[in-house]
């Protein structure tokens, strides 16, 4: 969408796995500990907002690296 109208910004946004029950229940026996919690997710998601980079596909791991 932001490809084909440059006057708004339209972004995919990839929380990554995280520490949930569905996850869970998708990887039984499996440990997810090292999992981040969904909590710690949302400073990447604030940052892609506040920000406003180009219109694309931005994974929460690489603007926690960035931050």
């Amino acid at each position: 969408m932001g490809a084909e109208n440059q006057s708004i910004a339209a972004y995919a946004f990839d929380p990554g796995d995280m520490r949930t029950q569905m996850h869970q229940e998708a990887f039984p026996g499996e440990d997810i500990s090292d999992r981040p919690e969904p909590e710690t997710i949302v400073a990447a998601l604030l940052r892609l907002i506040e920000t406003r980079p180009k219109s694309g596909r931005y994974r929460a791991a690489d603007l926690m690296v960035n931050a």
